[in-house]
């Protein structure tokens, strides 16, 4: 019979070592080729976060005290998305089809239940076994996803001429970790760029910004470890945010970084923006940071500029995922 699952509730360094252990062996059957998290970072991740969320988890043990799956269940305090939970799970390939990710499952859906949640969505491999495990769960697939990488050494010569091309009525500016006080008020205003991406039929809700809110996402990054890097455009005439990119630097320096958004306010498209600060941001990145290899992005399927943007680029795709989403109660 699978174990009980329980809330890891004071995790020690050795479940987080088990738990790097779980996510590695996964990240090795299922995704070979691509970078693993160290232990460091892995736990860092777990244990950071900011005001707007908080996570639960919980790490199974067999008879043997053997590590064989984990879970996290992210709620949300903001009151525009405190009906809404994310749910990643991970069962060790050597202990699949056991029944442990089923008890796993119902064990966190209902922890979503009980903290006053109406859906809980979670991410899975296009084309793999996990989809027929949460369709017969009575999940919903949501939003299509695919994942692209560009590998820096692979930027198309006219990418680095990009930032040098001049953009009337506009110009380039960067940072590191938060934003300067002067672009504050404009950068979090910047943030309605992403309030038309598109999120399928994602129980997605409302993310509010403002100053402090956009503060604090840098200094939960910073406190991980990581570096985050900011390149935005400029409204030459009141010096507001008129679109930006985000990229996320490893603690290390090296290896693989993340992008995190990119938007352009509506008033500001149609100028190239979107991709004059992209270009930028690749030219900073290869200048700044020479160990890393390469820049991984997701969007979805039905983002077809930002899909056609990061082609330009010069991104390949890595894979697609697959959100799915169940509604509370429907059992």
């Amino acid at each position: 019979m699978p174990p009980n699952p329980s809330p890891l509730t004071a995790p020690t360094a050795e479940d987080f070592r088990a738990w790097h252990r779980v996510q590695s062996a996964a990240l090795a059957h299922d995704r070979p080729g691509e970078p693993v998290l160290s232990a460091t970072a892995l736990q860092a991740k777990l244990t950071t976060t900011g005001n707007r969320s908080r996570l639960l988890l919980w790490l199974v043990r067999n008879a043997n005290e053997e590590p064989v799956a984990t879970a996290t269940l992210r709620l949300f305090n903001e009151p525009g998305r405190s009906h809404l939970a994310e749910v990643r799970m991970t069962v060790h390939p050597a202990y699949r089809r056991l029944g442990t990710g089923s008890r796993l499952l119902s064990t966190v859906t209902e922890a979503a239940a009980e903290a006053g949640c109406r859906s809980v969505v979670t991410e899975v491999m296009a084309g793999t076994p996990h989809e027929g495990f949460l369709a017969t769960r009575d999940f919903q697939p949501v939003l299509r996803l695919t994942w692209q990488r560009l590998a820096l050494d692979d930027v198309p010569d006219r990418i680095h001429k990009l930032p040098d091309v001049p953009h009337p009525g506009y110009r380039l500016t960067s940072w590191e970790g938060v934003v300067p006080d002067a672009l504050a008020e404009s950068f979090a205003d910047a943030r309605r760029g992403m309030d038309d991406m598109p999120t399928g039929a994602v129980d997605f809700g409302e993310v509010r910004w403002d100053v402090d809110a956009v503060r604090e996402a840098a200094e939960v990054i910073a406190r991980r470890g990581e570096r985050l890097l900011t390149v935005a455009a400029v409204d030459a005439l009141d010096g507001s945010v008129a679109g930006y990119t985000e990229l996320v630097i490893p603690a290390e320096g090296a290896g693989t970084a993340q992008q995190y958004d990119t938007a352009v306010l509506p008033a500001h498209r149609g100028h190239g923006l979107g991709l004059w600060v992209k270009a930028e941001m690749l030219r900073r990145v290869r200048e700044e940071f020479p160990q890393l290899s390469a820049v991984q992005t997701d969007n979805a399927d039905d983002n077809r500029h930002m899909l056609a943007l990061n082609t330009a680029l010069g991104f390949r795709p890595l894979r697609r995922t697959v959100e799915y989403q169940l509604t509370l109660g429907r059992r």
